[in-house]
């Protein structure tokens, strides 16, 4: 039924949109995003758009390397499986030459062979062109080694020992009246940081991006990590709690006997689904454009695809599981990437300003990993993401709705992974009565 639905929906939006198509290919020449639709601003330099390059990224904090850099792009991987400090670096879209920057930099603190294959986890900040501009490993517990850009050729390297403190705390706000995110988390007088913490495990169910409102209630547990008496980063979500315009859901970390762990519902459902609601992350940004940030339909000769209105270096997705089917320029769709899911779909990201880390065909990659930056390469002038959903075949490809991302009821997207049954359940429930006693209180 879901299907036939989804089916007919997509027929409708054909039907409807098939004027416009023509309008827009045979008498105007201009994309179907100029016609009468919002229009992201068009970035002008390396100091608009998100993840402009800053001009230091030095700050005065003794343990947070990457305080005021909000608008950077963060990133961050691991060094295992003999995974280099180069390796980490590329793989997540750090230019070369500012990989050896880097190497550089690092070597008179520490030495590099020692990183690799460590298991240290490599955090980044970076403008979207690929600069490097501020970096942390942290090598054992209470000891990293950070570097930031104050020149344009120079990183500063430090190396800090103190003794580590992790607290748990409950943190509840509201969104505020312009319904932002980052704005309530400044509110409740917590780091900026947090609001990249709270969205990406909600990402399963909530776009903060466009189905945020003022008023949406947010509770979560979760660590917070000091080096020395010093702030240092927010650790692990124990547990979220969302309830707003986008619907009510929680979820708890548990690891099961016998099984990774993870997020589950209260029902001991797994938390993750087939799709996540949105191909675009959250990341800092006005406001007052929230409007202007909801998808919409778009044919371009005769395809079907939903366009995504972002700055230009907005991070960009994978919404599920898959291979890298193409990657790369690709005539009027621009930079490119196509990804086969395992049910058999594929997914297309065209007109992106790059793709991050060394993407090839046959590669996998997870959900909700950064493959790319929102740009305007391609056939269009503004910039967006053309996300399209297809499934091959002998005859063509059938191109399917884009917008099943954001379903909701009956046809939301499925949840994926193994739930919690018998014993395992009751010993889940169990685990999180306090933390759900704890979020409900705060949210008085």
């Amino acid at each position: 039924m879901a299907q036939r639905k989804a089916r007919n929906r997509t027929v409708l939006v054909l039907a409807v949109l098939a004027v416009v198509n023509l309008y827009v290919f045979l008498v105007s020449d201009r994309p179907a995003a100029g016609l009468k639709l919002p229009v992201a601003a068009v970035a002008a330099g390396r100091q608009s758009g998100f993840a402009a390059t800053p001009p230091s990224a030095c700050g005065p904090n003794s343990v947070r390397i990457f305080d005021g850099l909000e608008r950077l792009l963060r990133l961050e991987t691991r060094l295992a499986d003999q995974r280099t400090f180069r390796l980490g670096l590329l793989e997540l879209g750090v230019l070369a030459e500012e990989v050896a920057l880097a190497e550089a930099a690092v070597r008179d603190t520490v030495a590099l062979g020692l990183l690799s294959g460590s298991g240290a986890s490599l955090r980044v900040a970076l403008d979207r062109f690929g600069g490097l501009h501020a970096f942390e490993v942290e090598l054992a517990e209470g000891h990293v080694v950070q570097g930031c850009r104050d020149a344009p050729q120079r990183l500063v390297v430090r190396n800090l020992q103190h003794p580590l403190r992790t607290d748990v705390e409950v943190i509840a706000f509201k969104l505020p009246r312009n319904g932002d995110l980052a704005t309530a988390i400044e509110q409740a007088d917590e780091h900026p940081d947090l609001a990249a913490v709270v969205a990406e495990p909600l990402a399963q169910d909530v776009d903060f991006m466009v189905e945020a409102r003022p008023g949406d209630a947010v509770q979560v547990i979760v660590e917070k990590r000091y080096l020395g008496r010093e702030f240092h980063r927010y650790g692990t979500v124990i547990a979220v709690r969302y309830r707003g315009a986008a619907g009510k859901v929680a979820y708890y970390r548990h690891k099961p006997r016998g099984m990774a762990s993870g997020y589950f519902t209260r029902d001991g459902e797994a938390s993750t689904r087939l799709l996540l609601r949105s191909p675009v992350a959250a990341y800092p940004a006005d406001p007052t454009a929230q409007a202007t940030r909801v998808p919409t339909i778009e044919i371009v000769e005769g395809r079907l695809g939903a366009v995504y209105r972002r700055e230009e270096g907005a991070p960009v997705v994978a919404v599920a599981d898959g291979v890298v089917r193409a990657v790369g320029p690709h005539g009027e769709f621009g930079e490119m990437i196509e990804i086969a899911l395992d049910d058999g779909r594929v997914v297309r990201y065209a007109h992106l300003m790059r793709t991050l880390g060394e993407l090839e065909p046959g590669q996998r990659v997870l959900q909700g990993t950064r493959i790319g930056l929102v740009g305007h390469s391609g056939r269009v002038r503004t910039n967006q993401l053309r996300f399209e959903v297809f499934r091959p075949g002998a005859n063509g490809d059938e191109h399917l709705d884009p917008l099943l991302l954001t379903q909701r009821g009956e046809e939301v997207s499925p949840r994926r992974g193994p739930s919690l049954t018998g014993e395992r359940l009751d010993v889940f429930r169990d685990e999180v009565k306090p933390w759900r006693r704890a979020m409900r209180q705060a949210a008085r």
